[in-house]
């Protein structure tokens, strides 16, 4: 397994990057939203790979943060995310954002990802987020304690909604929509009434 490339860029490419090591370009596939910086040609990089084994060919995978690597690791465990979705996705959005979207149930802005849909997204919320709260994801990515409760909302509102009959859908809905409405500071009891209110409008 290789678990990190450090050399020169050789060449750039939209997400390919070769690396020359030693004489030996090494052709990576990188999300480019990931640098703080876009990398240079001739410029060092050091990379935490993820090294594909396929019949058809191998391919590596490249990122500059450790926890980027896990977190792309986590989203292709979710069926239906291979790498170039994960890959995609972290292109899209920071690992800050995933790990949000994901601890907070914001299906939303995972819908804002090319080629995640409404059932893409909640599979990967609802398979991902004992995962990263057992890892402490949100303490690698510094959520604040706000988000960290919004959480925990989250996951209060949604079960005493469809207790009340609702099918998950619309009460996930109904809960994103009241609490962009409320604010972080809103409490579980407030929201319960307020996705309550708008869910008898229709």
């Amino acid at each position: 397994m290789i678990a990190f490339i450090k050399g020169n860029v050789f060449s750039l490419d939209g997400e390919n990057m070769v690396v020359d090591i030693g004489g030996i370009g090494y052709h990576i596939l990188f999300p480019p939203m990931a640098f703080k910086e876009k990398p240079k040609i001739g410029e060092e990089v050091f990379l935490h790979t993820f090294l594909q084994v396929r019949e058809d060919g191998w391919q590596l995978f490249g990122f500059p943060e450790e926890e980027q690597l896990e977190i792309f690791r986590n989203l292709i465990s979710v069926s239906g995310i291979g790498t170039r979705l994960g890959l995609t996705i972290l292109n899209h959005l920071s690992s800050r954002e995933v790990v949000q979207a994901i601890l907070v149930g914001d299906s939303n802005k995972l819908n804002a990802v090319p080629g995640i849909g409404k059932k893409t997204s909640q599979r990967l919320i609802l398979e991902l987020k004992e995962k990263f709260k057992k890892l402490n994801f949100h303490e690698m990515i510094d959520i604040s304690p706000d988000e960290r409760e919004s959480s925990h909302s989250n996951e209060d509102v949604i079960e005493a909604l469809t207790q009340l009959g609702y099918s998950p859908p619309e009460a996930r809905t109904a809960f994103l929509k009241v609490s962009r409405a409320l604010g972080p500071q809103a409490g579980t009891e407030e929201l319960i009434k307020g996705a309550l209110k708008l869910l008898a409008k229709y």
